[in-house]
């Protein structure tokens, strides 16, 4: 997410991210990697796996082992884990996960700089950008982090379970896609009382997806929350005066971002006709700054919504329950 928003620079490295176990996005990877690369002596291979006991990042780390054996191979790991043991015994390069830091918030500790760094981004932009966004969230007044959560936990209390955010960009789309997993995995618990509770997090992207799940939301159940994220300045393009016909005659001296602002305007407005609870996060570009503070925000959000739902927000015990079920299947 963050290595998509950011667009890597000329003569950036190239980054691939290994995230699923799939033999044919897998081969697929090692291939483009080998023809790139042949003698592995270019490629850096970052292993970050916080416990060292996840069993996907195990299976990866056997098969890259096998298929690129010369590479530099780097741990990203909690000092105690397995993963470090293993690396330690190699004479690979380690860095620590902080303790208590969980996948979902790791973006802005070593699992997340290490390659934006590598990448050349402006780390230091990104995290200033993140801690004037946590300065912000601990007033008790204009705090944007209380005041999504509150908004986001009486939407969800009055029956808006389904909570989609849609940046009209694609570069942010793996973002919104990082957001459903920090809101799943964070507030989809049993609560204090032993309810279940969390909102269910969708991923959308505008304007594409105002010609599929638009109509859902137009005509359909009023039980969602449409959350819009747009660019204040960012690049465009002139439309120039070659108009397919008549009747798109408004368009002509226009540009696409004001067609992209117009779209993601009346999109909005639409949906708060039909009924549907909608907000808008506005980033003024984006540069490091931006995205540190809105990974900041969401962090925090998260915290805070977490205390109002009566659950814990850091842990994941569904998800430790596949993992031991995943083990037992193999005998």
């Amino acid at each position: 997410a963050l290595h998509q928003a950011l667009s890597p620079q000329h003569q950036s490295p190239t980054l691939t991210v290994l995230d699923n176990i799939d033999p044919v996005l897998v081969e697929e990877v090692l291939n483009e990697i080998k023809f790139a690369d042949p003698t592995n002596n270019d490629t850096v291979v970052i292993v970050i796996s916080k416990s060292g006991s996840t069993a996907e990042v195990a299976a990866l780390l056997m098969v890259t082992q096998e298929a690129l054996p010369e590479a530099h191979y780097i741990a990203v790991t909690e000092n105690a884990s397995q993963l470090h043991s293993y690396a330690v015994k190699r004479n690979w390069p380690t860095l620590p996960v902080p303790i208590g830091v969980g996948g979902r918030f790791s973006v802005l500790s070593n699992v997340g700089l290490l390659p934006a760094f590598l990448c050349r981004f402006d780390c230091e932009s990104l995290l200033r950008g993140a801690r004037e966004m946590d300065q912000i969230c601990m007033q008790e007044e204009d705090n944007p982090a209380l005041a999504l959560a509150q908004y986001l936990v009486d939407a969800y209390e009055s029956g808006r379970s389904i909570q989609v955010l849609m940046p009209y960009c694609n570069r942010l789309s793996n973002l919104s896609d990082w957001y459903v997993q920090l809101w799943a995995e964070s507030l989809g618990k049993l609560n204090d009382e032993g309810n279940r509770v969390g909102p269910t997090p969708v991923a959308a992207i505008g304007a594409t997806d105002q010609h599929s799940t638009l109509q859902l939301w137009q005509d359909g159940p009023l039980d969602k929350v449409i959350g819009f994220v747009k660019l204040e300045n960012s690049e465009d393009i002139e439309l120039g005066d070659n108009i397919l016909n008549e009747q798109f005659d408004w368009l002509k001296g226009r540009s696409l971002r004001q067609l992209l602002d117009a779209q993601q305007q009346a999109t909005e407005d639409a949906l708060r006709e039909a009924g549907q609870e909608t907000y808008t996060l506005t980033l003024p570009c984006l540069d490091a700054h931006s995205i540190g503070q809105f990974f900041a925000l969401w962090q925090i959000t998260v915290a805070i919504t977490g205390r109002m739902l009566k659950i814990n927000p850091y842990n994941q015990p569904g998800v430790e329950l596949s993992k031991k079920l995943t083990r037992e299947s193999f005998g």
